[in-house]
């Protein structure tokens, strides 16, 4: 029987594309959207990010929904007048025959798709070409196959006013292929995906709380004349301090229903609730074996996905590195010695391959002192709160029944929201760079992370526990002061009680409740 894998893709185009047949009919998706779908398919602008350059990319580990992102535009496009067969989806990691001779595979799909599909059309709309997994036909090592990126260079070329979408693990995936090809770095666009946030998690369970007046917004806190950008600008706190109070007053009637689900979201994360179909309202409706598939996923990415494997001789370091980081949960620095001995690797190794594999698919984030450069210590802080309990309990009992753990997984949880946070704001005010968020050791304690805007540090200190709000205000004053920052907050949980939810407690330190900063995050 001669062999006919070349032909696979092709084969199936009409399976992964029912929509060409069934228009928006074909779909079945979740019935929330992310916050993610928002930000790429912008419904309620006249553009969206797909079209606003030649080539955009999402990037996030396998489980965080970019399959799902894919399908929910096609489908929200098409509902919104574009013809089903302006777009062609490609996922090169449904069947392993897609990734043998890729190259040729890929350019018969799409010569395909052009003389047999676009023609039924008369719509005069630019095609948009979506490939999914783009990281399994790579091939750095089969010379003789072209990558991605010489196709897509290709397809571009012919037709510039083609969109092409791109999926992958990480950044550095994307990057690395586009720079091999010479493509131009302004013609295209990335944005991350990462585990569902306690925003999106609660509009599901509390789908009334995303309509009307109830809807918070994070956006006037990134620009605006009661921004935290312009509170810092202008030294004056004042009006975002209101902007806050007004955000808290918007939800004052459901905030004890939004907070009964902070343990919840902690347990569960951000990836287990939002594979599961329908709306997972406790963690007690999870059992081990969600726990066990996300762990095994997580193995699974880190075996066939970490981006610069090159560099990385043992795998498994890091599937033991992110059980490191379970067990220690952020609460105390890790000395780098003790890494490289532990791991029998040197620091370099540790630092610059290890954390750097890990960070790069959103998987584990290593954490330095603010202004130190020389750090001796990291602390490691996982990004899904769910992987947390999967590496260290297996099941959720243990984070519902014990408040310090709960606590534990609410550091892990602010970390996340603050680089999203911080992310956001930065984007918004035109800084391009990557979000850094640090810790601080001084005199009178530790502020909990560091972010800057611009060049000017924003302190956050955590009280999720009433022992620890004194020195949480301490060490907060005691960094304003020492870099001059205008202001910093401090997140404090349920069981402390101050007279009112949102204060300037300190100069410059503004007290506000844990649940309503990951809202705004």
């Amino acid at each position: 029987m001669a062999l006919d894998a070349g032909d696979s893709l092709i084969r199936s185009l009409h399976e992964h594309n029912p929509w060409w047949d069934e228009g928006a009919a074909a779909f079945s998706l979740p019935d929330r959207h992310k916050s993610d779908f928002y930000h790429l398919a912008r419904p309620d602008e006249s553009g969206n990010r797909v079209e606003g350059q030649q080539l955009f990319a999402l990037v996030g580990r396998s489980g965080v929904g970019k399959t799902t992102l894919l399908h929910a535009f096609i489908k929200h496009r098409i509902e919104a007048g574009d013809s089903p067969e302006r777009f062609l989806y490609l996922p090169f990691d449904a069947d392993p025959l897609y990734q043998l001779d890729s190259d040729d595979q890929l350019r018969q799909a799409i010569r395909y798709y052009e003389t047999r599909i676009l023609g039924r059309t008369d719509s005069d709309r630019p095609e948009i070409v979506l490939l999914d997994d783009v990281h399994r036909i790579e091939h750095p090592n089969k010379p003789a196959v072209d990558g991605w990126g010489t196709v897509v260079s290709e397809l571009l070329a012919d037709n510039q006013d083609r969109h092409v979408v791109v999926t992958a693990s990480a950044g550095l995936q994307v990057e690395r292929e586009l720079d091999r090809v010479g493509f131009d770095d302004g013609a295209y666009d990335t944005q991350p995906v990462l585990p569902e946030k306690f925003r999106d998690y609660v509009f599901a369970v509390y789908p009334e709380l995303e309509t009307g007046e109830t809807r918070v917004s994070p956006s006037s806190l990134r620009t605006g004349e009661r921004s935290l950008p312009t509170a810092m600008d202008t030294g004056d706190i004042d009006p975002l301090i209101d902007e806050l109070e007004s955000k808290y007053e918007q939800v004052a009637a459901d905030a004890r229903r939004i907070q009964s689900q902070v343990v919840e979201y902690l347990a569960m994360g951000g990836v287990i609730s939002y594979e599961r179909d329908g709306v997972v309202e406790s963690a007690r409706d999870l059992t081990a074996d969600d726990y066990a598939r996300l762990r095994d996923d997580v193995r699974n990415a880190l075996y066939q996905e970490v981006p610069d494997f090159e560099s990385i001789k043992t795998i498994a370091d890091l599937e033991r590195l992110c059980a490191l980081a379970a067990r220690n949960r952020g609460v105390e620095p890790i000395r780098y010695q003790e890494l490289v001995d532990l791991f029998d690797v040197d620091r370099r190794t540790i630092a610059d391959s290890y954390l750097s594999a890990l960070a790069e698919l959103y998987v584990l984030t290593g954490v330095t002192e603010y202004d130190n450069s020389r750090p001796r210590s990291v602390r490691l802080f996982l990004r899904d709160t769910g992987l947390v309990t999967a590496l260290a309990d297996g099941d959720p009992s243990t984070v519902r029944n014990d408040f310090d753990r709960e606590a534990e997984l609410a550091r892990v949880a602010a970390f996340d929201h603050t680089m999203r946070f911080a992310y956001g704001i930065n984007a918004q005010q035109g800084n391009d760079v990557d979000p850094t968020v640090q810790y601080w050791r001084g005199r009178n304690g530790e502020v909990d992370f560091v972010f800057e805007i611009g060049d000017t540090p924003v302190p956050v200190g955590l009280a999720y526990r009433p022992r620890e709000r004194d020195d949480a205000l301490a060490a907060g004053e005691e960094f304003t002061g020492a870099y001059d920052a205008p202001i910093g907050f401090v997140l404090t949980g349920d069981t402390i009680r101050g007279s009112e939810p949102i204060s300037e407690v300190r100069d410059g330190i503004v007290e506000l409740p844990y649940w309503l900063y990951l809202l705004l995050c």
